[in-house]
């Protein structure tokens, strides 16, 4: 359901990948929902010079990369959620007790974004 909601919001230009068999419980419902489908899902474009697909970046990591981003601003930032994507401008994205926050680091700030993923990707 989840990932039908992505792509509307994406006019159907995502790319998705082989599902996760065992998707970890710590991530949440939506989350590994998402992953169960796909390991993460890019977003593209037709780029009519070359008669290409072409990837313009992640809207949700795969598996491999929300472990290792999750870590890195836990770690450096004390952000306590599973970090599944970002702003394209380097500010992550986040959930916890399954809301969407966004972190901005300049300022050492979250901001509540939505009370799911689902809420997320209609907006």
């Amino acid at each position: 359901m989840i990932i039908e909601t992505i792509s509307r919001f994406y006019e159907d230009n995502i790319l998705l990948f082989d599902p996760i068999k065992n998707v970890p419980d710590d991530l949440g419902a939506e989350l590994g929902e998402i992953l169960a489908q796909s390991n993460g899902i890019q977003e593209v474009f037709f780029n009519p010079e070359t008669g290409d697909t072409e990837v313009l970046g992640w809207i949700i990591y795969s598996l491999e990369k929300i472990q290792e981003e999750t870590a890195f601003y836990k770690e450096n930032y004390n952000i306590q959620g599973i970090v599944f994507s970002d702003d394209g401008a380097g500010n992550p994205f986040y959930i916890v007790e399954d809301k969407i926050y966004k972190y901005n680091a300049i300022d050492d700030e979250s901001e509540l974004c939505a009370n799911s993923l689902e809420e997320f990707y209609t907006k």
